[in-house]
């Protein structure tokens, strides 16, 4: 007696060639593609680069967000107002936010900061590990760096002047021949300055004392591979972020940023190698002896709260490309803005020597450095590190108050181009240095929701230089305070400008925005008038 077919092959039997398995994987494939291509048809918000008819890939829509995307999505803040919109980008596509948004969300623990960071990062292609990120990191900044800062003030500081004495001239009128052909110039003279590269070596090595102690930040090997990693990492990210995501996970094997990034991973990870054995012999000889371990830094409180580990070098370079990178990008903007606004120089001198004259350099007076808090966050303003400051994915269904649901895996953004609107901000197309120095010395019966959050560290959905919410930048207390005392040394030890007739850009690609790379600095030694190393810390 024949059985009946079941369902699977009834339907079989109308199917040509079904018996051929690549018949069935073509199929599934073929699905796939037009899912992807035609897929969440769920909401009905309006679209800011939709697709064109017949057009099967987003190829198109990435390439031409790329080079437009602060006029795009300024583009799309004009035409929606604050209505939530779709936008396709180099993240993908994303549902983009309004401020309002932003505040209601901003505690919400269904929405992760992680997933999407560590996937526009690449943090799963291999060269990319310093952005395979999870919470432990983030745990170790806000419970032992941040409680240390009183403490670090001292370190950072003496850092800053080796840093700058090796990297941006020493003295006044020691002669030093410079790559100038025949011409010998005194330190005391203009000469030319990249802060793109110099800068990063300055914070790169104020921060690696903190973070891995006085021998290595010192280690020019190390500097200089963790340096080149941090550099080309960025270049590689926004390279790769230009091809549909599921090309990255094979088209980086075919290109040269990629490659170049594997080998100074490499590198990297050879030079802390060392540095790792001697200070575990060292602390292992201390606890043999009954002693306590000898070391207070980043692999220390790591081992703390997890126990050994042996990705130290990871998490250094986690460190370096995050911390780093944006730390010295926020004081180049700055360094930027105060020479194309070169009137609040000496004001900013004048309380520098006023301040830290008095106070001595510590973190109540670093706090007390009020126009200098207010011109940071002014450039921070003006320009972000990013665009897109507050993107998150949903882990699961989440409501609205307006009643609209974000779908578990569909992904928000909060963009940050109403920080140049001046709906938000009055003048806000304009860098006004005391804008946030006159919202925090606002009087009582003046002061507004702007002025409760006038600070640098503060942050709000207005102002998203460092996030906003639960996630936000857990790292931005250091990275003030050390911008501050970068900036202490700077502006003290040193006169720059722009050469004649140039006026930097910010440029966008994608979600980054950059300080213009064609910037330079004439940049010359001068006698402080304060000495910054005998001050009390």
């Amino acid at each position: 007696m024949n059985s009946r077919p079941t369902w699977w092959e009834e339907l079989r039997v109308d199917i040509p060639f079904a018996d051929q398995p690549a018949v069935y994987i073509l199929t599934l494939a073929v699905l796939v593609f037009f899912a992807r291509a035609f897929g969440d048809q769920k909401s009905n918000l309006p679209e800011l680069n939709p697709k064109k008819a017949f057009e099967l890939t987003n190829r198109r829509r990435v390439s031409e967000f790329f080079p437009r995307s602060a006029a795009l999505l300024a583009e799309g803040r004009s035409r929606f107002g604050n209505k939530l919109y779709k936008a396709y980008c180099d993240w993908g596509e994303v549902i983009v936010l309004s401020p309002q948004h932003i505040e209601e969300l901003r505690s919400d623990a269904r929405l992760s900061f992680l997933v999407p960071a560590s996937d526009d990062t690449h943090g799963y292609i291999p060269g990319f590990d310093a952005f395979s990120l999870d919470d432990k990191l983030a745990k170790i900044v806000t419970k032992y760096l941040t409680k240390a800062l009183t403490k670090l003030t001292a370190p950072i500081s003496q850092e800053a002047t080796f840093a700058m004495r090796a990297v941006l001239t020493d003295s006044p009128g020691t002669s030093v021949l410079q790559c100038c052909g025949r011409i010998q110039l005194t330190l005391s003279e203009w000469h030319v300055m990249s802060p793109k590269e110099e800068l990063v070596r300055v914070v790169s090595q104020m921060s690696t004392r903190i973070f891995m102690g006085e021998e290595l930040c010192r280690n020019e090997e190390w500097t200089k591979a963790s340096g080149d990693y941090t550099i080309t990492a960025f270049k590689a990210t926004d390279e790769v972020r230009a091809w549909p995501r599921l090309l990255r996970p094979i088209v980086h094997w075919a290109m040269p940023v990629c490659q170049d990034l594997r080998q100074q991973l490499d590198k990297a990870n050879n030079a802390l190698e060392p540095h790792i054995k001697k200070r575990n012999a060292i602390k292992a000889a201390a606890l043999a002896k009954g002693q306590p371990s000898p070391f207070d830094d980043l692999v220390e409180w790591w081992e703390t709260e997890y126990g050994p580990s042996n990705e130290h070098a990871r998490h250094q370079l986690t460190l370096t490309v995050v911390a780093i990178h944006t730390t010295s990008d926020l004081l180049q903007q700055t360094m930027i803005d105060i020479a194309m606004n070169p009137e609040i120089l000496a004001p900013l001198r004048e309380e520098v020597i006023t301040v830290l004259g008095s106070q001595g350099l510590k973190k109540t007076a670093l706090y007390n450095l009020k126009l200098m808090d207010s011109v940071i966050k002014e450039s921070q303003r003006m320009k972000p590190a990013l665009l897109g400051l507050w993107s998150r994915q949903a882990l699961a269904d989440v409501e609205l108050s307006d009643g609209f649901v974000i779908k578990k895996g569909q992904r928000v953004l909060g963009e940050g181009t109403h920080m140049w609107n001046s709906e938000y901000w009055k003048d806000a197309d304009k860098f006004d240095g005391y804008r946030f120095l006159r919202l925090r010395e606002a009087a009582e019966g003046e002061r507004d929701e702007d002025s409760k959050t006038a600070h640098l560290v503060s942050t709000s959905s207005r102002h998203l230089g460092f996030g906003h919410g639960i996630h936000a930048c857990p790292g931005r207390f250091f990275a003030a305070n050390e911008i501050k005392i970068a900036l202490c040394h700077i502006l003290l030890k040193y006169d720059w400008k722009l050469p004649d007739g140039f006026q930097p850009k910010a440029t966008t690609f994608g979600m980054s925005i950059i300080p213009d790379p064609a910037t330079k600095f004439l940049i010359r030694r001068r006698k402080e008038e304060l000495d910054l190393d005998s001050l009390e810390c």
